[in-house]
């Protein structure tokens, strides 16, 4: 699975046994994976007390989420993930495991936004990531302050336990409006390997259109959004064109591109402020939809079909190191909302998948599923055939919207 909320490849260019590059002294190990555990439960502390008084317009809990899913992949590995996801606290925990002998993968982290309620002292978060696999273990730590001006101070570090590949970065940006564009400018400076890299982003967007183009000197990253205006209309298109290229840094990585797009789009992954974590990167600091160095994380793609309704569709085209590429497409329908009906036929979608190559040999595979709400109850429910490999899979969501 390509995860493209955090592409950057240098989280992944050397494996996690290579002991070649150990790092001695001080032990962010202990201290960030503390801080991350710590983080997790005093943020669900803090929101219990107003989710049990039943207050739903409190500003800790509004529109958000706790979602987890399972996934049975093709190839014989399964994950589950979960997560609580709110206006002053995004963080969860899950695992992958294989069942081909390999060792289990467990992740967790997540960011606080402790200034929610204070804006007149500006705006601020602390997030914290940890990855670990049988003895070997990946930390990140972040953080970033910002003035009721706009102005903004952040940074932090990777630590990569058994690896060279360890990350210290800072920025600084000024966030603004100028007749009804948003902008988004920064500049910044990351050392990775023993190398110091300049770099910085820009962002432009308004209602409808967003452009980011950037660098953090081992990647640069470009992105396009368009979303149309809402006035109720069944049929609202949105599109999101996201390329990053991981070629002109010291480590060799991939060309990624990844086109998402809805006929029906309402909210979420679409949507410009959930875009800002991709469009920004890993070191772009952003809130909204913090993306981090490290994978796997809490963090997860929506899938195809939560894109929107009516017709949902994704591409994605990987350029390897090696000369090879790996591309998949995946589109759905759901036949009831295009003939108009309202009941249990509209949360039904049907669909297609090619992917190339598949473990030897192109595969084109079918989806059938269910992606209903019910109250404050959404769940989705997916199996998907390969036809070429004769391998069938299974994904199961549910998300208790706050």
């Amino acid at each position: 699975m390509i995860v493209f909320e955090s592409a950057a490849k240098k989280s992944v260019a050397v494996p996690l046994s290579d002991s070649s590059g150990h790092q001695k002294g001080f032990n962010k190990n202990g201290f960030s994976s503390a801080l991350a555990k710590s983080m997790v439960l005093a943020s669900l502390w803090v929101v219990q007390p107003d989710a049990y008084a039943d207050n739903m317009d409190s500003p800790y809990l509004k529109l958000g989420k706790i979602d987890t899913f399972y996934d049975r992949k093709d190839n014989g590995d399964f994950q589950v993930n979960s997560f609580l996801w709110s206006p002053v606290f995004k963080g969860g925990y899950g695992i992958i495991a294989p069942e081909n002998g390999g060792q289990d993968t467990h992740y967790f982290g997540g960011y606080v936004r402790p200034l929610l309620t204070h804006p007149e002292l500006g705006d601020a978060f602390l997030g914290a990531q940890e990855v670990l696999v049988g003895d070997s273990s990946q930390t990140e730590v972040q953080g970033e302050y910002r003035l009721p001006s706009g102005l903004g101070f952040g940074g932090g570090f990777v630590d990569r336990e058994f690896s060279d590949q360890d990350i210290q970065f800072a920025r600084v940006s000024y966030k603004n409006q100028w007749q009804g564009i948003r902008y988004i400018l920064s500049t910044q400076w990351q050392n990775f390997q023993g190398q110091d890299y300049p770099g910085g982003y820009v962002a432009l967007y308004n209602t409808e259109l967003m452009a980011s183009w950037g660098s953090d000197g081992e990647q640069w990253r470009s992105s396009f959004g368009y979303v149309m205006p809402d006035h109720g209309q069944l049929l609202r298109p949105a599109l999101e064109v996201l390329y990053i290229d991981n070629t002109i840094g010291k480590v060799d990585g991939s060309k990624d591109l990844m086109i998402s797009g809805s006929l029906g789009f309402r909210n979420g992954f679409l949507s410009h402020e959930a875009r800002l974590g991709r469009a920004m990167g890993p070191t772009g600091m952003e809130f909204t939809n913090p993306v981090a160095h490290l994978t796997p994380t809490f963090n997860r793609r929506l899938n195809t079909w939560e894109l929107g309704e009516l017709v949902d569709f994704r591409y994605i085209n990987k350029a390897l190191p090696n000369g090879r590429r790996e591309e998949t497409l995946e589109a759905v329908v759901f036949p009831g909302q295009l003939v108009g009906h309202d009941s249990l036929l509209s949360s039904i979608f049907v669909g297609g998948g090619m992917t190339s190559p598949n473990p030897g040999e192109n595969g084109v595979s079918g989806l059938l599923g269910y992606a209903g709400r019910i109250k404050h109850v959404g769940s989705n429910l997916r199996l998907q055939h390969d036809f070429d490999r004769d391998d069938t899979s299974l994904y199961f969501g549910l998300i208790y919207w706050l």
